[in-house]
């Protein structure tokens, strides 16, 4: 029995999931919103007899294993070792690339304690951190912040405790032109990353000489290290920003630093890069409110609009702090104090918000080209209906009509032609015009407007006449909402087939796992019309033969 099946046969799902979430007893299973998708209502349910999970809105699922996995963001042997760990479960598992691995997390573990006791012996490192930075003595313990000195010494101490060898693998050690291995960080601050479970997999380094060159570097991606995977402080943060619903990011290690030192515990950084979708999944996983907290100036505001643009994707709540120009979070305490970063944090609006009041000060121009950002934003919200609240949001505060297409006018409500329509003909058109489809009008049930509308798509000269909101409207995901416009508009003459046909093709979307919950919804909402319909059918038949 391998040990991931070992693991699956002594570890009750219900018992462990119930420490990520709250589970509701529903029948013989249990069930709870997703923690993976926006979720209003409960669809990741929990099955103790057959011990699996699944999400019918996402479509993941698993076992025991898997789910901490996906919400740990670890790999499945990761996740495998972190439950042996937590419920004593004694297994030997025995792989190479675990053992590979916890060679590395050991050697990095080692060096940074070499790292912590050097700085004690080195004035100028001291000066620098209680002097310039300011930073209090236990903070720096507390943050395990070493030196690497002169380069030489970590590498005879790693030859000593034999782990020169796993550090170089790693690239921690290079080789000198001179053929000596020196340290990737000498005469750099050393702060310790670590990964969600509050392991070390690599170090920043901070030079203390601004001859030095660059300023800031980190450790290269590794087996165990992925700087586009990892968020500076998130093992320290995620219980706070749990506690406080709302995690903080900032731009660099020290202003995490500061801001941890003054009770800001949930705060937490990208590696010296803008961040990353990987990363904003971690967050996402945390909480469901981010403060960004950049510099007031040009480069902190396309970096908020950069991280913004990652963040909607997982449906988060984005507010944004700005500080003065030139500003930092690090400085700014010691400036203002705690009184003043609470005042700030405050302050912060939905980056929406934000945007919208741009707008409304900017000229002619400017007016134009934030509109387009806002669209930029708009584009990676994942639900319709957001999207489309945004949208009304923007027309209603600023008096500008913003196109699904990014066109802006001045003013301007939706076509009272549009409005005129059933939604499924609007679906229909829109299917006819942007997918080029050719169909028989006679085979579907349109009001006299659609029908007009359809005839003119369909002649030759079409596209030139077509009114501009078929031109201007969503076509996200359009391909299934237009088969399903057919369905419902053809339901009286083709009834049967095309129900069938769409049944089918949703089962054997459920059965490979790639149904979503929308589309189900869709078919159930088809199934109500087909019953309607055919009662209606059935009524006039019976009328007519009387």
């Amino acid at each position: 029995m391998s040990v991931f099946e070992e693991i699956r046969r002594r570890l009750d799902i219900v018992e462990v999931i119930s420490e990520y979430l709250p589970l509701k007893r529903v029948g013989s299973n249990y069930a709870t919103n997703c923690p993976f998708h926006p979720d209003k209502t409960p669809s990741f349910y929990v099955s103790p007899s057959r011990q699996i999970w699944k999400c019918f809105g996402c479509g993941k699922g698993g076992d025991v294993i898997a789910f901490v996995a996906e919400y740990e963001n670890l790999s499945y042997a990761e996740a495998a070792r972190l439950l042996a760990e937590r419920y004593n479960l004694n297994l030997d598992f025995g792989k190479q690339d675990q053992e590979e691995k916890n060679k590395y997390l050991s050697a990095l573990k080692r060096i940074s304690k070499f790292y912590e006791e050097h700085l004690r012996e080195v004035k100028e490192a001291k000066h620098y951190l209680l002097k310039e930075r300011k930073l209090s003595a236990q903070t720096v313990v507390d943050f395990n912040i070493g030196f690497a000195g002169d380069g030489f010494k970590s590498v005879a101490f790693a030859r000593k405790e034999d782990i020169f060898q796993p550090l170089l693998e790693l690239k921690h050690f290079y080789q000198t032109a001179e053929g000596r291995y020196k340290d990737f960080f000498y005469e750099r601050i050393t702060i310790p990353i670590r990964n969600s479970q509050g392991k070390i997999v690599a170090f920043g380094g901070r030079a203390i000489k601004d001859s030095l060159t660059p300023k800031y570097k980190n450790s290269p991606n590794s087996i165990v290290f992925q700087k586009e995977k990892t968020l500076f402080a998130i093992d320290r943060a995620r219980k706070a920003a749990r506690e406080k619903e709302r995690l903080i990011l900032v731009e660099g290690y020290f202003d995490v630093i500061r801001l941890h030192s003054v009770g800001f515990r949930e705060t937490v950084a990208p590696l010296g890069t803008s961040l990353t979708l990987h990363q904003a999944r971690l967050i996402a996983r945390t909480t469901s409110n981010v403060y960004l907290l950049f510099d007031g100036d040009t480069a902190g505001r396309k970096a908020a609009i950069a991280a913004a643009k990652n963040l909607l994707r997982f449906s988060l709540n984005v507010y944004v702090a700005f500080l003065p120009a030139g500003a930092d979070p690090d400085t700014y305490v010691l400036q203002e104090g705690i009184k003043g970063l609470k005042s700030l944090l405050s302050e912060a609006r939905l980056i929406q918000d934000f945007l919208i009041e741009k707008v409304q000060e900017a000229d002619l121009q400017g007016k134009e080209k934030l509109a387009h950002l806002y669209k930029e934003l708009v584009d990676n919200i994942p639900e319709p209906i957001k999207r489309e609240l945004w949208y009304k949001e923007f027309r209603n505060r600023t008096g500008l009509t913003l196109t699904k297409k990014g066109k802006v006018y001045f003013g301007g409500q939706p076509s009272a032609v549009e409005k005129e329509l059933d939604p499924s003909e609007v679906e229909f058109l829109l299917g006819l015009f942007h997918l080029g489809e050719k169909v028989n009008l006679e085979e579907y049930k349109l009001s006299p407007k659609a029908k007009q509308l359809a005839e003119i798509i369909l002649s030759e000269d079409g596209k030139e006449k077509v009114p501009r909101w078929l031109l201007e409207a969503d076509t996200t995901d359009l391909k299934r909402r237009f088969e399903l416009a057919k369905v419902k508009l053809s339901i009286e003459k083709n009834l049967m087939e095309e129900t069938f046909k769409t049944l089918y093709q949703l089962e054997k979307k459920i059965k490979e796992g790639q149904a979503t919950r929308q589309e189900v919804e869709d078919f159930c909402r088809l199934l109500g019309s087909v019953n309607k319909k055919l009662y209606q059918l059935y009524k006039r038949k019976i009328e007519s033969s009387h």
